[in-house]
């Protein structure tokens, strides 16, 4: 956006940079537990714009509306050039000094994301000490790793879901027009959070700079927000704001935004919120196109297919929404079979059913019919409460021509994408779902997720902090649908691969030579013989990585001898329990064709990549290869085989 000579004021507000001081210095760090996920920037945006709408719902909206549309700017305005003016685009440039001037951001458009029926940022707008359940405002705007939703039974509570939006812009600011429920009064504020503090002037500079009028001096200094109708209307007008003075909720204003595919965001919403919008809980408008519980199941059948579901790292097929639809009627009229308290994951075994009960249910499973269970579990506050008793449902199905396991959890309206996760997971070709409703649950299962939402970790503070034996609940919940699926089966699903070890003789024992202690039957040892030849070094080794691994010749000059081009095959598996990690391989796991994979090295060409499954050729004796990508919390299984390109043998090692 070209910048006039001279720019209108907007009442007494501006920009205000903030020097270092005391407090946090450095780089952002929210950042980073976003970008360690598989999914792509946008599913991270729109994840975290429908859950905030869908927690803020005020009880007197049917449901919740958002809408999301691109607003081009205006060039030479001069309001819009006070809200972004030249000295806040330099600061920015000084935070990015690793790019290029090319390559710097020309703000033209903004993205517009405004939800309806919502409560807006409530709380106190002139102090930004105050802290505690309703201080919307303040957490928005002045608190990360903390919010007004801290330790409630919504779908987020994190506190840094919010980085994604300054993610989102190009030049990494925000604007955001409220109309608060607890007054029906407005606000309108920005804010920007650079990548990282930067020199300005000869001084350095705190990465976090706000827009609003600043009031007092010191350590008395303040932000407020505009509240004047006429800068507000202004706003409104110059930004495409739809959002009346009468409409609670929050419009956000992203400058810069990176490019959104409107039909990307379509199967999104589709795959990852299917759930609150068939509900009627949830609207969405994208650029126009409404998804609503009277259109979701027709688009969804005409835009989401089964492979474009799995490629969003969902399980959202046309089977599963089908699936999906059948089992939330069957909860939501307790049509569910009421199974025993659960004291620990161990305890679900057939002794948590009666013998009608359980004769019932495996019937209806051999006979490809729907298993709903609900599962009670006792919770317990570390703070003057007593044990809640809590409850969450598993529904189960086994469709004969299914290609492959697919399950979900369903934390109120959110997707919990990467979950369950380990022996959590199904290894028969079955349908699950496992829903909490409970807000007393859901609670505590938000204590243990991660910021984004998509798997939980017994280890995070919060649960700590909130509950004695937190992470019995959450492996109660993680794992109750396989442990289910054992109890409906009888426990064929899991495989037991030392079940016939007895019986079969382990490599070597025919030898002819006896074993040490034992005397040979007519006296005599057999000599081992003299030309037994050195076995063939190996020219290959596969070292672990954090994140992957590295693959390289086994001494420096293993490769000088071998018959080049040498052709190999490398196999990657997360590893579970009791169970062979190859053969249990989910596409669901991973895909060496993500983004998310990054190949380096040297001497090689790579003939395919697909799946869990890499081949490529190496030829040059200056050989060198590294893999990254893979989930660092999980562990990673890697067998490799080599071939020479004459007199080949087949060399194989994990």
């Amino acid at each position: 956006m070209n910048q006039p000579s001279s720019a209108s004021k907007v009442k007494a507000a501006r920009w205000g940079y903030i020097r270092p001081g005391l407090g946090r210095i450095g780089r952002s760090v929210s950042d980073n537990n976003f970008a360690k996920e598989r999914r792509e920037w946008l599913s991270i945006l729109l994840r975290e714009v429908f859950q905030n709408a869908l927690d803020a719902r005020i009880a007197s909206a049917g449901c919740v509306e958002v809408k999301l549309r691109h607003h081009k700017l205006v060039e030479n305005d001069l309001f819009l050039s006070n809200l972004l003016p030249n000295e806040h685009l330099d600061r920015f440039n000084h935070s990015v000094p690793h790019l290029k001037k090319s390559d710097l951001v020309k703000v033209t458009s903004c993205l517009v994301v405004e939800d309806f029926g919502t409560s807006g940022l409530t709380g106190k707008i002139d102090n930004p000490e105050f802290d505690g359940e309703g201080q919307n405002w303040n957490a928005f705007w002045f608190r990360e790793g903390e919010g007004g939703k801290e330790h409630g039974p919504g779908n987020g509570g994190a506190g840094q879901g919010k980085i994604t939006y300054f993610s989102t812009s190009g030049i990494r600011t925000i604007f955001g027009y409220t109309v608060r429920n607890d007054g029906m009064d407005q606000a309108l504020f920005g804010a920007s959070s650079f990548l990282r503090d930067y020199d300005y002037c000869d001084h350095k500079w705190k990465r976090d700079a706000y827009w609003g009028i600043w009031q007092g001096g010191g350590p008395d200094e303040r932000v407020l927000p505009v509240q004047a109708e006429l800068s507000i209307e202004q706003f409104r007008k110059k930004l495409g704001i739809q959002r009346t003075s009468t409409q609670s909720g929050l419009s956000l204003v992203i400058p810069a935004p990176k490019v959104v595919n409107i039909a990307n965001a379509i199967q999104i919403t589709i795959a990852e919120f299917f759930v609150p919008i068939y509900q009627g809980k949830l609207i969405v408008n994208i650029d126009g196109t409404t998804i609503d519980r009277a259109s979701i199941v027709a688009l969804a059948d005409e835009r989401l297919s089964d492979t474009l579901a799995r490629e969003l790292h969902t399980c959202t097929t046309k089977g599963y929404r089908d699936f999906l639809v059948q089992a939330i009627a069957r909860s939501s009229k307790s049509k569910v079979v009421i199974a025993g308290v659960v004291e620990s994951v161990n305890k679900i075994t057939e002794a948590s059913f009666s013998a009608e009960q359980l004769e019932k249910m495996r019937f209806a499973f051999q006979s490809e019919e729907p298993i709903a269970v609900r599962f009670p579990l006792m919770i317990r506050p570390k703070e003057g409460m007593a044990a809640i008793e809590c409850a969450f449902d598993v529904h189960l199905i086994c469709p004969i021509d299914l290609e492959m396991p697919e399950q979900a959890v369903i934390r109120r309206d959110l997707l919990i994408g990467e979950e369950p996760i380990g022996s959590g997971r199904l290894r028969i070709r079955a349908r699950g779902l496992t829903l909490i409703s409970d807000p007393e649950l859901s609670k505590l299962l938000l204590s243990a997720e991660e910021a984004t939402h998509l798997r939980w970790n017994t280890k995070l503070p919060r649960l700590i902090e909130y509950y004695r034996s937190g992470d019995t609940a959450v492996a109660i919940v993680r794992n109750a649908m396989a442990k289910l699926l054992d109890v409906l089966t009888g426990g064929d699903q899991k495989r037991d691969f030392k079940l016939l070890a007895k019986y079969f003789s382990a490599p070597g024992v025919t030898s002819a030579v006896q074993t040490k202690g034992k005397k040979s039957p007519n006296g005599n040892q057999p000599k081992v013989p003299n030309d037994i030849p050195p076995p063939k070094p190996k020219l290959l080794v596969i070292e672990p990585l954090t994140e992957g691994c590295r693959i390289r010749p086994a001494t420096a000059r293993a490769l000088e001898s071998a018959s080049l081009p040498l052709s190999v095959d490398v196999e990657f598996a997360y590893e579970g329990l009791d169970r062979d990690a190859f053969s249990e391989y989910d596409p669901l796991d991973f895909d060496l064709k993500d983004k998310v994979f990054t190949m380096t090295g040297s001497g090689y060409t790579v003939l395919e990549s697909d799946l869990n499954k890499l081949s490529f050729s190496i030829e040059s004796t200056d050989f060198d290869f590294t893999l990254n990508g893979f989930d660092k919390n999980l562990r990673l299984r890697m067998r490799l085989k080599y071939e020479e390109a004459i007199d080949a043998t087949l060399i194989s090692t994990q």
